[in-house]
This record gives structure tokens, sequence and C-alpha cells, in this order.
């Protein structure tokens, strides 16, 4: 096994983040539409420009109140450039909850269309979620910023 899943700070992170994640369950009530994308973008602190590695939809492992959602979203990102703000990694691994997924149509395309030419990335905003002592992860709601490439698709 890993060492570090046997560390026990790691393990404790790893700990706040699922609870945080399940706390977040719950839609608000009377949820107010997103800002435009351009308001998004302007308070966005990280905008990347990505491909989709992998899109994994599975159990949490969560224990939460009956009748809750436990899946969650994994998307990983291979970061191609920066466009605003400091990301030193070239990899990101975003999550995401059922309440609201965000751009889950859209990031299932991009994993499709991954290889096929140039059209394959895409704006993402990395929102930082600190959970404390130095830990954190990158989150996926219906307000972050994004910016997909527009296919015609349909008949013309």
């Amino acid at each position: 096994m890993p060492r570090v899943i046997l560390n026990p700070h790691m393990r404790l992170c790893f700990t706040a983040v699922l609870a945080l994640l399940a706390i977040s369950l719950r839609p608000a009530a009377g949820m107010s539409p997103c800002p435009p994308q351009n308001e998004l973008q302007a308070k966005a602190k990280i905008v990347v420009e990505a491909r989709v590695k992998s899109l994994t939809i599975g159990e949490s492992g969560l224990l939460v109140t009956e009748g809750a959602p436990t899946r969650m979203i994994r998307v990983d990102l291979e970061i191609k450039r920066v466009i605003k703000g400091k990301y030193p990694g070239k990899e990101a691994i975003v999550y995401g909850t059922v309440y609201p997924p965000g751009p889950l149509k859209e990031l299932t395309m991009m994993a499709l269309l991954v290889g096929f030419g140039g059209d394959d990335t895409f704006e993402w905003e990395l929102a930082r979620q600190e959970i404390g002592d130095g830990a954190a992860f990158f989150s996926m709601s219906r307000c972050s910023y994004y910016k997909f490439p527009v296919y015609n698709v349909g008949p013309d």
C-alpha cells in the first residue's frame, strides 16, 4: 500500500475533503442564477487552458443521510498553459458533486474528443477550496468560469 495513504495527515485531509463535499450536497432553496461568464472570468484567480485526460463518475464512499446522492465527479486535467494567475503544475484534478454538477455535458464531450485535432482544449477556472492546514482541492460548480469550443453538430 502506498505510504501516502498510511500517512495520518493525508488520511485526515482526505476525510476533510469528503466531509466538506458531503455537507454541500443539498441545493440552496431558490438558487440565484450564475453571473455571466465574463464576470466569472474577471473574478477567477486561476484560469488555464486544459485537456481532459479522464472523467470519472462514481460512488464517493461518503456516509450521508438516506436519500442523498453519493456519486461524485472527478476530472483529471492536462494543463496546456496558464491564462490567468499562477499554477506551476502540468496536471490538476477537479472534484464535483451532483448538486449542481457544472458543465458535465461539455466535459464529457471534451473527454471524448481528446486527440481528435486541435479543438480538444478549453478554458477552465481552477477554483481552489481550502480545508485547513495547507490542504486544498479544486472544485467544480455550476458558477465556475469555463469556455469550451463551439461545435456545430446539428443540422444546418
